[in-house]
């Protein structure tokens, strides 16, 4: 009987291993999923525009239908959302450091974002 437990053990603890394993797996790859950036349109109308405390924030329609809600911006484009507001834009990006603190008070923290940095009407 001894015997048959040890192997019942063995098999058990091989397959807890096992699943172990295999959620690891699975959680890092869900890991890499979320860290895949998210496409942002070239062409839009936009929609809104709002300065928050680390940058300014646009809601985009692109020409499918599709809203980008919270999209980062240079602080120039919303100083300029009269101009902007409901028109289709050409839209650039750029990569730029924004303040990493919960508020606009400077904390010493930043990290690099891409951010909308040209802004041109067409049509």
């Amino acid at each position: 009987m001894q015997g048959k437990k040890r192997h019942f053990q063995a098999m058990s603890l091989s397959v807890s291993l096992f699943a172990a394993s295999t959620i690891g797996l699975l959680v890092s790859h869900t890991a890499v999923q979320a860290q895949k950036p998210v496409p942002k349109p070239t062409v839009a109308t936009v929609k809104s525009m709002s300065n928050g405390d680390l940058m300014c924030y646009v809601n985009l329609v692109d020409e499918k239908g599709k809203q980008y809600n919270s999209v980062g911006a240079s602080p120039e484009i919303c100083a300029k959302e009269k101009r902007f507001l409901n028109k289709k834009v050409q839209l650039s990006y750029g990569k730029a450091s924004v303040n990493d603190c919960q508020s606009a008070e400077p904390c010493g923290k930043s990290r690099i974002e891409t951010l909308i940095t040209k802004m041109q009407i067409i049509r």
